[in-house]
């Protein structure tokens, strides 16, 4: 059986955190970068030169002042009746 993923793109910020699933790291990657162009703006200081959106994700948490996550978690993507086959197993 092929093991199938879900790449969840994930920004963690004051209010919560905002979580996006894509079949592919590259969608997912996608996402952070959407995040960062849109609110590198709320942190921006006098002197932050504007970089490539794959920069910003890499440099957020330097640019939130430690306050502020970008990242992604690659989780199986599982099947129900399997899942609930191996837990009845294991008991």
């Amino acid at each position: 059986m092929v093991k199938m993923k879900i790449f969840l793109a994930k920004y963690e910020h004051k209010h919560g955190t905002d979580e996006r699933a894509f079949k592919t790291r590259h969608g997912a990657k996608w996402q952070l970068e959407q995040w960062a162009e849109e609110y590198v703006d709320e942190w921006e200081t006098c002197n932050i030169v504007r970089m490539p959106a794959d920069k910003l994700v890499e440099e957020w948490t330097n640019i939130t002042g430690g306050n502020e996550f970008l990242y992604i978690d690659e989780l199986p993507l599982l099947d129900h009746k399997d899942f609930c086959e191996k837990h009845r197993k294991e008991k």
